[in-house]
């Protein structure tokens, strides 16, 4: 199955850098100290609901689209949710449903898995296979955003070059994210609405075929 890149986890979870650039970003203190926060904040929550507006922009064909997204995360439980795409996980197994090819994908979590399809994994993305840098602050309908590039240690597996964040700091929320994509196409989220401490269901995060169309095929990718 061919996933559908979010934001982002994307996830997407970007303009190539240069060899200078790698060397002086391996460990931006100011950068680091504002996502240590996040990571932080994030994990005293026992549940997180958000609401984002996801952006397609294909520069190339100059198109670009806007769509509506739901994430629930509890803990390493997680719920994606956008227009003909669910993607969610109890922490063992993961589950990918496609709308318009009717299927679901069984597969194992991975260590390798792109955190912008795992919003459980968003909010810590930086401490592994990325370099960092404090851009400065930008203010956004009267607020002040920490600005935040991420780049990643092996650009060559990645099909995007660079990743933005837009950090609430007082808060400890990404607000905002950008992927730049390699290809000319980039994904951005912006966040609408972030609930903590809700209190949701387990069964959410686990597939229960009654609730899907009956003709939907199911595919177990597991070893």
């Amino acid at each position: 199955m061919k996933k559908i890149t979010v934001l982002f986890l994307a996830i997407s979870l970007m303009i190539n850098y240069t060899v200078f650039a790698q060397n002086v970003l391996t460990q931006d203190p100011t950068a680091k100290k504002i996502l240590d926060n996040v990571s932080k904040t994030t994990k005293s929550y026992t549940a997180i609901q958000i609401k984002f507006e996801y952006t397609i922009e294909n520069k190339q064909e100059k198109v670009k689209q806007t769509n509506i997204g739901y994430a629930f995360l509890k803990g390493i439980k997680y719920k994606l949710i956008i227009p003909g795409t669910e993607i969610f996980s109890d922490g063992k197994t993961v589950w990918s449903y496609i709308k318009d090819a009717e299927e679901i994908d069984i597969t194992a979590p991975s260590d390798d898995e792109e955190s912008l399809f795992n919003p459980a994994k968003l909010f810590t993305i930086y401490e592994k296979g990325f370099k960092y840098s404090y851009i400065g602050d930008n203010k956004v309908n009267n607020v002040n955003l920490a600005v935040i590039d991420l780049f990643p240690e092996d650009p060559s597996k990645k099909s995007y070059s660079r990743i933005r964040l837009f950090v609430d700091n007082k808060k400890g929320q990404i607000v905002s994210i950008k992927t730049f994509g390699k290809n000319g196409i980039d994904y951005m989220i912006d966040v609408k609405s972030f609930k903590t401490d809700v209190k949701i269901n387990d069964a959410l995060f686990v597939f229960d075929k009654t609730k899907y169309p009956k003709n939907v095929e199911v595919v177990d990718m597991r070893e």
